[in-house]
C-alpha cells in the first residue's frame, strides 16, 4: 500500500456474538395467585385466582446471534474517512405473549419463532474545511435494515391487537412467516356511500343491488348515504362452469372480517442522522440532524376523533366541520332527509363522511407514511476574546444557546411521526394514540474557565 498515496487507512473486520433478553414481566416460571374479595364463596370474604397468564417452566431467554462485517477507511489525508458496515441479526427463542383459546386462562409466555434482519450503514466523517480562524465539519450515518420472521413454531401466522380501543377493533396486526413485523392489517377505504347506492322505501334506506354492503362491520343501523365504505377484496365465492367444475373465485359483495389485508408496516427504509460543527473567529455552531424514510404510523387519534361512536358530545378533529362532512340532517329543521336529490345538494363537495357510525374501524386511511427529518439539537455560542476575559481574571468565557427539537419536516398529520404507544408487546409497533408531542426546548448558559 506504499504506493497508494491517496489511502491513509483501510481496516477490514469481522465480528460475531450473542445478546439475551428476558424482558418479560417476572414470575412467569412459576404459577402465582392474586388475591381478590368476595362476599359469598366459602362464607369467606378472601380468595386466591391464579390470573388471567398461565405460567411457563420451560421458558429460556430470548437470544440473538450477531454476525458483523466491517470496512473502515480514510482518504486523502484524513479529509474523509468513515465506515461501512453489513450485518445479520438472528433472533430465537422469541418472548411473546401468546393467545390461548378456551377459558380459564387468556394468554401464556412462549418462546415461539425466530426473526433476523439483515442491513448495510455508511458511517461518514468529513472536516471539510480546516483554516486557523475558520472550520466546518460533517458527520452523518445511514442504515438500511430489513427484517424478516423465519419461523413462527410452525404456525403460518398470529394476530395481535394493540387494544388502543379495548377489543372493539380486535385484530389490527398480523404476523406472518417470510413477512417483516410491524405488520398492519384492517380494511382497505372506499370513499364513502352517496345516494346513488340507496332508495329510500319510506321508513329506511335500502342498498341497492349491485353495491358493496359494509353492514358486517358498520352495523346496519348505519348503512346509510354519508356512511364510509370499504373494499369487499376477498376472494371466498367459488365460479362454476356449466359442468359444475370450479373455474376461480369471486368476491361476496359484502365486507365482514375476511376482506382484511395487510395495509401498512411500521419498519422504516432507511434511518440515520447527521450534523454540522463550525467555528469562525469565536463563533461556533453545532447542528445534530435525524431522520427516518419509509417508515407508517397507525394514527389512531384518526379513527377516534373523526367518529361520534358511542360518545354523542364530544370534540373531533377539524376535517370533520360540518361544511366538510357529510350530514343527513336539515339544519333549518331538524329533520331527516329522505329525498335523494335534496340529500345529493346539500352534500355535493362535501368530502368526509358521517361521524355517526357503529364503532371504530381501522383501514388503510389511518395508516400514514411518517417519514420526517428533525432538527434535534441546534447550539450557537460565542467565545469573548482573552484580552477582554483577562481583565477581568477569567481565562475563557464562552456565551451559548441551544435549542432542541426545533422544526421537523414530515407530511404526517399528526403531533409526532416518531410515536410508539401501544408497547405492552412488540408485535403492535407504531400506534399513534394520544400521544404527548415533543416540546420545544431553550437552554442559554455561560462557561467559565478560571
Amino acid at each position: 500500500m506504499q504506493d497508494a498515496s491517496w489511502l491513509d487507512q483501510l481496516k477490514l473486520r469481522y465480528s460475531f456474538g450473542t445478546a439475551g433478553n428476558n424482558n418479560i414481566p417476572s414470575g412467569q416460571l412459576m404459577k402465582t395467585y392474586a388475591s381478590s374479595t368476595s362476599s359469598w364463596l366459602s362464607m369467606t370474604q378472601n380468595i386466591f385466582t391464579g390470573g388471567k397468564i398461565m405460567n411457563n417452566p420451560d421458558l429460556t431467554w430470548e437470544t440473538t446471534y450477531t454476525h458483523n462485517i466491517g470496512l473502515d477507511f480514510s482518504i486523502l489525508q484524513s479529509r474523509l474517512s468513515g465506515s461501512i458496515e453489513v450485518y445479520q441479526n438472528d433472533t430465537k427463542d422469541l418472548l411473546i405473549n401468546f393467545p390461548i383459546p378456551g377459558s380459564g386462562y387468556d394468554s401464556q409466555y412462549q418462546n415461539v419463532g425466530s426473526t433476523r434482519n439483515r442491513g448495510i450503514e455508511l458511517t461518514i466523517n468529513a472536516p471539510l474545511v480546516q483554516t486557523r480562524d475558520f472550520s466546518l465539519n460533517f458527520s452523518g450515518n445511514i442504515a438500511y435494515n430489513r427484517n424478516r420472521v423465519t419461523d413462527l413454531g410452525g404456525l403460518e401466522s398470529i394476530m395481535a391487537q394493540s387494544y388502543w380501543a379495548s377489543t372493539e377493533i380486535g385484530d389490527d396486526y398480523i404476523v406472518q412467516v417470510g413477512q417483516p413485523l410491524g405488520n398492519m392489517y384492517g380494511y382497505v377505504m372506499d370513499g364513502m356511500y352517496t345516494t346513488d347506492d340507496f332508495t329510500w322505501d319510506g321508513s329506511k334506506w335500502v342498498l341497492n343491488d349491485g353495491v358493496v354492503d359494509c353492514s358486517g362491520i358498520l352495523g346496519s343501523a348505519y348503512m346509510r348515504p354519508g356512511a364510509p365504505k370499504y373494499k369487499d377484496i376477498a376472494q371466498n365465492v367459488a365460479v362454476y362452469d356449466d359442468e359444475g367444475n370450479i373455474t376461480g373465485y369471486t368476491t361476496d359483495g359484502k365486507v365482514t372480517v375476511a376482506d382484511r389485508t395487510v395495509i401498512g408496516n411500521a419498519s422504516p427504509d432507511f434511518t440515520g442522522g447527521f450534523s454540522f460543527s463550525s467555528y469562525y473567529k469565536g463563533f461556533d455552531l453545532s447542528a445534530n440532524f435525524n431522520f427516518m424514510i419509509g417508515n407508517d404510523v397507525y394514527n389512531a387519534n384518526k379513527i377516534e376523533f373523526t367518529s361520534s361512536r358511542k360518545f354523542y358530545n364530544r370534540n373531533l378533529l377539524d376535517m370533520m366541520d360540518v361544511d366538510k362532512r357529510w350530514t343527513n340532517i336539515d339544519w333549518t329543521t331538524g329533520e331527516e332527509i329522505t329525498d335523494a336529490a335534496t340529500l345529493a345538494a346539500v352534500n355535493a363537495g362535501k368530502t368526509m363522511w358521517n361521524p355517526a357510525i357503529g364503532s371504530a374501524i381501522f383501514s388503510d386511511w389511518a395508516v400514514e407514511d411518517a417519514s420526517f427529518l428533525r432538527l434535534q439539537t441546534l447550539t450557537i455560542g460565542y467565545t469573548l476574546p482573552e484580552s477582554l476575559t483577562n481583565k477581568i481574571h477569567v481565562r475563557r468565557m464562552r456565551i451559548y444557546a441551544t435549542g432542541s427539537n426545533l422544526f421537523c419536516l414530515t407530511k404526517y398529520s399528526g403531533y409526532d411521526p416518531e410515536v410508539d404507544t401501544r408497547r405492552a408487546t412488540p408485535l403492535t409497533p407504531g400506534v399513534d394514540y394520544s400521544a404527548y408531542p415533543k416540546s420545544i426546548g431553550c437552554v442559554v448558559g455561560v462557561n467559565l474557565t478560571f
